[in-house]
């Protein structure tokens, strides 16, 4: 019994509406990503600008070494020069002092003391002599030279031997006969005319040379070689050993040619990429090698660019930092800014929802009013008696799920108390089986042993209906559906989609479908209000928010597990409870009245008419009227006619609470009840202010019209007995003032 109420909104949001907030997103997204794009812009640059630095760093160092290198050969070379040229100007001044030849001035016993005067301020001669075997020629500054006489098998021997026109000849390095230390001899023959009259020689020291050359502060991975001009070592700073074999330096030779100078980047098999500077010595068959590995000059280029890379990365980190931070204010801001869109959108749901009730409300009291009339002209245990009950059923769940609706901006568990969960799902998968398509099936799996949840049994109902609503439709037209039951212990705390784990036992329930799944993107806001995944038409988005409102209100979690092609599952935990669900009563029959006369207001005539037809059947005489209108032209004609008023709270031509205020005050006494399908803090008020004694919620059933009625019935007879007994008190105090007077 209602009328249509206000207005309901659409379900679709305006299409304005809609573009704001489109609008909105996008502008949202663009700045966000205006934002990342310049940071990023600016990151990058930063990071390029280190990038171009070092790399233009590493340029410059390489270059300046590669300078340094150049400058130094150049400057070893022309010291090589002036040292070769004094060992040969002394060379060639030993081989005036030949003892036989036709014009000496000097005896063979004062030779060797001459050559000693002559190589005293060469520093890097160690031996200065003169040698023909077959002359027994054998002098020398050194005075140890008798221990070996014979140097006939020394390549500067036989160089000068066999090469009469070879002039000034350098030898490879080897261990001295005569000093027992690294040398290397630089020889000339002895003048004589056309024959070989034996050789004048001259030691150098090669490890005076090494600590000259061990002076050069180059730094770590340095080499510094005095080279003979086919590539043999003469003399290495790095090694004092003699190198045997083929040399090194061989290939930056070949490139070399006959040039005076050359650098360039060799290959070491050791040391990697080296720069080599190469310097000719002139006059002299030598060539000086000063080079470093690329490896050792870049060591001050590497610390010095993991420096700027460091502070770059500060830089950017702090960037990204500051960025992050923006973006999480921003995130709050947009997040209060959707909760302040969200109260809005649940504001216009309870509009919504209000008209949505008035309407339905009209549709269920008709099914539940006429189902239990039907009730009672059925025999028990015919199956049409069943088919009325499940209608019964059915209805009443529905005027729950309505007062659910209604609740949605304000949730709350309207009464926690123990229930069995496996009657609860068996009702669930009954109510849902009713409509199923041939290959669509769905299966409860549950233990015997009962899994008591405390809870609201309405909105766990609805919580689990939804949930296999939607996996009905996700399977389509064929498909599984399996609802699993079990009793699971949680050791550790944890977070799960919707709600929180905790230590304890929880009843588990799995709703599985063998669905096409969703995208992780559609499974992040599955939750939200007015979404949906299904087709314009096909779903208005507030099923699983429901659920989602239902779990946090349970202290329960959910956690949904989906992915494309594979399904859905959605677990439940509900937290177990100690206490046993207590028995359902049996329903008592509706309380009769005795003939009492009753006025029935309602803006919807079908439901007029089952109201007298209910109230008939429980001994009432109903009058029922048709709006507030002719309701108040029927009390005013005879107001001592009525016992009671049941008025709908809205109607097109006056609302219920002022026509109940105006029937009370042609006759303050009368009892009234008011009915409406959308109630609130505010019905409430008005209906105080209009002296109305109870607010009943639409759609009704026969048993609570009747409870009512017999209440505010018996509240009107206490009442009147109440004013008879003042009334006679009165009187008999009245009649003792007379007597006495």
């Amino acid at each position: 019994m209602v009328s249509p109420g206000p207005a309901a909104p659409p379900a679709d949001k305006p299409p304005f509406t809609a573009l704001s907030e489109a609008r909105d997103s996008g502008r949202a997204r663009a700045l966000r990503l205006r934002l990342i794009l310049v940071v990023v812009a600016v990151c990058a640059a930063v990071w390029l600008s280190a990038l171009f630095d070092a790399l233009h760093d590493r340029s410059a160092t390489l270059a300046e070494a590669q300078r340094q290198y150049d400058n130094i050969a150049g400057a070893l070379a022309e010291q090589a020069a002036r040292a070769l040229q004094a060992t040969d100007l002394i060379l060639q001044q030993a081989a005036l002092l030949d003892p036989d030849a036709p014009d000496a001035t000097s005896e063979r016993a004062m030779v060797p003391e001459l050559l000693r005067r002559h190589m005293s301020g060469v520093p890097q001669v160690r031996n200065l002599f003169l040698f023909d075997p077959q002359r027994q020629l054998r002098l020398s500054s050194a005075s140890s030279a008798g221990s070996n006489p014979d140097l006939s098998d020394r390549t500067y021997y036989i160089a000068q031997r066999d090469n009469p026109d070879l002039g000034l000849f350098m030898s490879e390095p080897f261990i001295s006969r005569v000093t027992g230390d690294p040398t290397f001899v630089l020889s000339r023959r002895l003048p004589g005319g056309g024959d070989f009259r034996g050789i004048a020689g001259a030691a150098v020291d090669v490890g005076y040379i090494r600590r000259f050359y061990q002076a050069l502060e180059l730094g770590d991975g340095s080499n510094v070689a005095l080279l003979r001009s086919d590539g043999r070592v003469l003399v290495s700073r790095e090694r004092a050993d003699l190198e045997a074999g083929s040399s090194p330096w061989l290939d930056a030779l070949r490139v070399m040619g006959t040039a005076d100078a050359l650098h360039m980047t060799l290959d070491a098999p050791q040391a990697g990429p080296m720069r080599v500077s190469l310097r000719r010595v002139a006059g002299y068959p030598a060539v000086v090698v000063v080079g470093r590995s690329d490896h050792a000059i870049l060591k001050e280029w590497r610390e010095k660019t993991w420096t700027n890379v460091l502070r770059t990365f500060v830089i950017t980190a702090l960037a990204a930092v500051l960025l992050i931070a923006f973006l999480r204010q921003l995130a709050r801001h947009e997040r209060v800014t959707a909760q302040l869109h969200q109260s809005q959108k649940l504001e216009a749901l309870g509009t919504l929802a209000g008209g949505i009730a008035h309407d339905f409300n009209n549709v269920l009291g008709a099914i539940l009013g006429y189902g239990e009339l039907a009730i009672e002209h059925t025999a028990a245990g015919s199956s049409q008696r069943r088919y009325l009950d499940n209608i019964v059923v059915a209805a009443n769940r529905a005027r729950e799920l309505v007062a659910r609706i209604l609740a949605f901006s304000r949730p709350g568990v309207g009464s926690a108390t123990p229930l069995v969960l496996q009657q609860l799902l068996t009702e669930v998968r009954n109510l849902s089986a009713a409509s199923l398509p041939a290959r669509v099936s769905v299966e409860v799996q549950a233990p015997p042993r009962p899994l008591v949840v405390a809870g609201d049994p309405s909105q766990l109902h609805q919580m689990f209906a939804n949930l296999v609503t939607n996996a009905l439709q996700a399977v389509g037209a064929s498909g599984r559906v399996e609802i699993r039951a079990s009793q699971v212990d949680v050791e550790t705390e944890r977070l799960c989609t919707v709600g929180r784990l905790r230590r304890g036992p929880y009843a588990r329930v799995d709703v599985i479908d063998t669905g096409v799944g969703m995208t992780s993107a559609q499974v992040e806001r599955i939750f939200d209000p007015f979404f949906t995944t299904k087709p314009v038409g096909e779903g208005t988005g507030l099923g699983l928010s429901l659920v989602h409102g239902i779990i946090l209100d349970h202290a329960a979690a959910l956690e949904v597990d989906s992915r494309r092609g594979t399904g859905t599952r959605f677990s439940v935990f509900l937290p177990l409870a100690t206490g046993e669900p207590a028995p359902q009563p049996a329903p008592l029959p509706a309380p009769t009245g005795n003939g009492e006369t009753i006025l029935i207001v309602d803006d919807e005539e079908s439901l007029v008419q089952l109201a007298e037809e209910v109230l008939a059947g429980l001994g009432y005489e109903p009058v029922g009227c048709v709006g507030a209108t002719q309701a108040l032209q029927v009390f005013r004609a005879a107001p001592e006619r009525f016992d009671a008023v049941v008025s709908d709270a809205i109607m097109p031509d006056m609302p219920g609470t002022e026509l109940l205020a105006e029937i009370r005050r042609l006759r303050p006494d009368i009892p009234a009840i008011l009915v409406s399908g959308y109630g609130g803090p505010d019905l409430q008020a008005q209906a105080a202010g209009a002296g109305v004694h109870m607010i009943l919620a639409k759609p009704l059933r026969a048993a609570e019209l009747g409870e009512s009625l017999a209440a505010v019935l018996a509240g009107r007879g206490q009442r009147a007995r109440s004013a008879s007994v003042a009334e006679d008190a009165a009187g008999h105090a009245v009649s003792s003032n007379e007597g006495i007077s």
